[in-house]
Order: structure tokens, then C-alpha cells, then sequence
């Protein structure tokens, strides 16, 4: 199986910038490159902060793009973005029975579940007792099979401290749950706009820079809370015996000097 993950695109009102750039031109650039080199993906897989501010007209202009991308694609929130609005745009995006964006996506190598980790109109992510009930269901009905998870917020300090103070809320009780399943392959997540891989709880866990502006590692080298780096996305193979997890540079990737003396 192949599938895409991608994240953190902030998109505000069409037309407007946001921190010196134009994030709905690197999404539309984005996708294109995906369906260019990796059209022949599963689904596809955007792990929250849709929006910077929760716009209606940010998501009604994604809504009309993925119209006319050539992958299904299955969208969760993240802290930026309005549960509300985002449903409003996406009427077919599944809930839970208290109103929460979680689903489950069946596959021959395992169940896909996305979880809702929006707090509210704060930086941080809750998986409140509703919410945690609900995976608990899900993660008993898939009894032996995998488990793959996709959400915003990490449930781990990440060595950012901008970040960790704004981590999800109470993950002693969010790793109880999966505790319970014997099969949790790996958990995508956002919010954190790097590429890092972290092994947390014998759970391989992987996130990536969004699609506009970055959080540098160390905010003293370039002197402002946010960076303009490379954005990425993540080229998933499942096999039988690994997962793969590649990382795209979708908009700097250039053919090297082919000059003399190569």
C-alpha cells in the first residue's frame, strides 16, 4: 500500500499572504507535484491546521481544489482550524457520535483511524474521555489488526520547547488507551511543521514541515518564531515486514550540475 501524508497548510482568504508567502499557491503546487510522481498513491492523508484562522473561504477554496485532485483524501483539524467551518465545507466528512471529525478508514493491511485533537480557539490539543472512549471502541473492534493513527497535536515532548508547551493535553491517559491494542503501527501527526522521527511508547511516530512556513529547531538562528524552509510531504509504502516513510521536497527539488569534471 501507498498513500501521502501531508499537513499544516494555514491557508487564509484567497489572495492574502500570510508570513511573506502565498500558502494556497504552495498547496495548489503541492498537489500537482503529488498527482505527478505519486498519482499512483491510495489516499492521501492532511493532518490538520487546513486553515490559519478557520476561514470558510480558506476551506471552501481546498474543498474546490480537492475536487479536482486525483487522490481521495481524508482531512482531519488542528488547533487553527474551526470544526464547524471546516464540516461546513466538507458536508461528507465523517463524525462521531459527540460531534468530533473521527473515522476509521478499513484496508487489507489494517484500520486507518483519525482523531479529532481540536481543543478550541487555544494552541494546545485535548483527546477528552468522549473522545478517548470512542478510539477505545475502535481499537477493540480491530481486535488483531494493525492500527495505523493520524492526528494534529504529538502526545510527547518533541525537544522544541515552543512546541512541547503546546503539546496535547493529559497523554498519560491518551497512551492508556493504546496501551490496550497490541498493533499500533505508527502515529502521523502535525502541528510541529519539521520532519522528525520519534519512538515513543514502542510506537514509531513520524511528522513533517507543512506546506508554508516552518518552526526552525533552534528559534535563535533565525530570530523569529517561524522559518521559511523547505516544505514536505510524506510518501508512505506499507509492506509486510516495514513501513516506509519517505520526504519529499516538493517545491526545491532541482537537477544537480551535470557540468565537467561530474
Amino acid at each position: 500500500m501507498k498513500f501521502i501524508h501531508i499537513t499544516d497548510f494555514h491557508l487564509v482568504a484567497p489572495g492574502t499572504p500570510l508570513w511573506g508567502l502565498n500558502p494556497h499557491d504552495r498547496v495548489d503546487r503541492c498537489l500537482s507535484d503529488i498527482e505527478r510522481w505519486h498519482g499512483d498513491a491510495d489516499f492521501c492523508v492532511i493532518s490538520g491546521d487546513l486553515s490559519d484562522k478557520g476561514d470558510p473561504a480558506a476551506y471552501r477554496w481546498l474543498s474546490e481544489r480537492l475536487d479536482r485532485f486525483a487522490l481521495k483524501t481524508f482531512v482531519i483539524p488542528g488547533n487553527h482550524d474551526d470544526r464547524e467551518a471546516l464540516c461546513a465545507a466538507f458536508p461528507a466528512i465523517a463524525r462521531d457520535a459527540n460531534g468530533f471529525v473521527q473515522y476509521v478508514h478499513a484496508t487489507p493491511v489494517g484500520r486507518f483511524l483519525f482523531l479529532d485533537t481540536l481543543k478550541g480557539p487555544v494552541s494546545e490539543g485535548e483527546y477528552c474521555a468522549a473522545r478517548r472512549e470512542w478510539l477505545a471502541g475502535q481499537l477493540a473492534a480491530a481486535a488483531r489488526e494493525p492500527a495505523w493513527i493520524f492526528m494534529h497535536h504529538p502526545p510527547f515532548d518533541i525537544a522544541i520547547p515552543y512546541m512541547d508547551r503546546i503539546k496535547l493535553e493529559e497523554p498519560e491517559e491518551f497512551a492508556g488507551i493504546l496501551a490496550s491494542h497490541s498493533d499500533i503501527r505508527h502515529i502521523f501527526f502535525g502541528h510541529v511543521h519539521r520532519a522528525a522521527f520519534i519512538h515513543w511508547r514502542g510506537i514509531p511516530c513520524t511528522c513533517l514541515p507543512g506546506t508554508n512556513h516552518q518552526v526552525p529547531l533552534a528559534r535563535e538562528s533565525v530570530g523569529t518564531p517561524y522559518s521559511h524552509e523547505p516544505p514536505m510531504y510524506g510518501v508512505v509504502l506499507i509492506e509486510d515486514d516495514k513501513t516506509i516513510v519517505h520526504f519529499e521536497a516538493c517545491l526545491d527539488r532541482e537537477p544537480a550540475d551535470m557540468g565537467e569534471g561530474q
